[in-house]
């Protein structure tokens, strides 16, 4: 009797050991679009001014609309998009009729074109490429009138360093700008902060940067 006590403590033990040394599952990688909520929420409640954001799945937002509403291949959409460049504006309805869509579609697809050409002037003002991250979220003026740039990103493996890189090099541009403008945006610019949280490098510089940074901590790291 007492040996089959033992067995079943012993048999307890393991388990209760077992338990104690699983690892815990790992928070999912949150989306662009997730980062953009967090991002917005974070600007929206501890800002005067709204929050401007774009996600980095606009880069490839005229691609995508290629994809889901002509059904072309990524291949064919991304050749598509590059031929449409090339063209001149005065060509382009006639180009795009010429490609078979009607004119509500050259609308909805010129809009998202719009778009992600937006967005690849943002990311390469910061200097960063579409390899060099798995997801994002931004908030950046591209007018030099304010020290401002807001930013969550999740850095593709091996790239932490060159995104980090890339934001505070925007920031000492933005500082270099102001230093001798406006003291008041040189110093919101001197503020700034950029630190990786839980995976994600932050940027945060702008008027109330400091409650900014902290509710986009909290949020990164909630649940992780």
């Amino acid at each position: 009797m007492k040996k089959l006590l033992s067995a079943a403590l012993a048999a307890a033990l393991a388990l209760a050991l077992t338990a104690c040394s699983s690892t815990p599952a790992e928070t999912p990688a949150r989306t662009s679009d997730e980062l953009a909520t967090i991002l917005t929420t974070a600007i929206n409640e501890n800002s005067e001014g709204g929050a401007d954001v774009i996600t980095a799945s606009a880069l490839t937002a005229a691609t995508d609309w290629l994809t889901e509403n002509k059904g072309m291949s990524a291949e064919d959409a991304a050749a598509l998009v590059e031929e449409y460049g090339n063209v001149s504006y005065e060509e382009r309805e006639t180009f795009l009729t010429g490609k078979g869509l009607t004119a509500d579609e050259i609308n909805a697809f010129q809009e998202a074109e719009a778009t992600a050409r937006n967005a690849q002037m943002i990311f390469e003002t910061l200097g960063l490429s579409s390899e060099d991250f798995e997801a994002g979220a931004l908030s950046i003026s591209l007018i030099n009138v304010r020290a401002y740039g807001m930013a969550i990103i999740k850095p593709a493996e091996g790239k932490e360093e060159t995104v980090t890189a890339a934001l505070q090099n925007f920031i000492a541009g933005q500082q270099q700008s102001f230093e001798n403008y406006l003291q008041d945006q040189y110093a919101i610019a001197q503020a700034a902060k950029c630190e990786t949280v839980n995976g994600y490098v932050v940027m945060a510089m702008g008027e109330n940067s400091d409650a900014i940074f902290q509710a986009i901590s909290d949020a990164l790291n909630a649940n992780a």
